[in-house]
């Protein structure tokens, strides 16, 4: 369990990510915001912004791979999956559409030569996909189309979450749904 410092810089760094992106989160401002001084940051974070969002990404895709796992036990895979797309959708819209992906920003913007965030990134989406596919096969369907279809409510995702932002509306959650429900529920 991180500690209270390490825990204030990482929520600190997904809301400035989710906000501003990788490139725009200043470390200058995070630690002013968060009240931790920079040798405290890199007592926890020797690798500086890198290793704290690749902890951040970690972190948080953790939860949400956790909560994921929640709503797909509590009904059948089309209704939960319907679900986390509407619960996203108000989301965006309660944030006036501001907050990106927490996993989604430092996917696209961040470095490409980042070898820690591209593979807490990586790691985050490849459990959400098993976990789709998991409950897919649960429910009957067999373990290619399971995987392969895993991975696209992956991508849907991501790309609703990307269009709602830039469009300022939540249709591309819905588009998605509807595909994603004809899909599992026909």
């Amino acid at each position: 369990m991180p500690s209270d410092t390490a825990k204030r810089l990482i929520e600190a760094v997904l809301l400035s990510i989710r906000e501003h992106g990788y490139a725009g989160t200043s470390m200058q401002d995070l630690l002013r915001e968060t009240g931790v001084s920079s040798s405290s940051m890199y007592h926890f974070f020797p690798g500086g912004k890198e290793e704290l969002v690749a902890s951040a990404v970690r972190r948080s895709g953790a939860w949400s791979t956790r909560r994921i796992v929640r709503v797909l036990d509590e009904d059948d895979p089309a209704e939960a999956i319907a679900r986390i797309f509407d619960w996203s959708a108000t989301e965006m819209v309660s944030n006036d559409f501001a907050l990106g992906c927490p996993i989604g920003v430092p996917a696209a913007e961040a470095p490409s030569d980042s070898a820690a965030i591209r593979e807490a990134v990586a790691e985050t989406f490849e459990a959400w996909a098993a976990e789709y596919s998991a409950a897919l096969r649960k429910a009957g369907i067999d373990a290619e189309r399971a995987t392969m279809l895993g991975r696209f409510i992956v991508s849907a995702y991501e790309g609703s979450v990307t269009l709602a932002r830039a469009t300022r509306s939540t249709e591309p959650y819905e588009d998605a749904k509807t595909v994603i429900y004809a899909q599992l529920a026909g």
